[in-house]
């Protein structure tokens, strides 16, 4: 469960800060304002993909455990 928030947290920062990049590009027209903002959403997506794995495994994990499944 921890290595999931870790990993939701993190998305929510490179999110934040895409939506900034995001901004500066509408604002200033500026180009690697938005290579920023793509790198920023795609690193975002990533997280929350390993966010979902890390469930994964952690749900696994403990049917594994459970002594009343055989």
């Amino acid at each position: 469960m921890m290595t999931q928030r870790l990993w939701l947290g993190l998305a929510v920062v490179y999110t934040t800060t895409a939506v900034i990049q995001l901004y500066l590009l509408a604002s200033t027209g500026a180009v690697w304002a938005g290579t920023l903002t793509a790198i920023g959403f795609l690193a975002a997506l990533l997280c929350v993909l390993a966010a979902w794995k890390a469930s994964k495994r952690e749900r696994d994990d403990t049917r594994k455990a459970d002594p009343h499944q055989p």
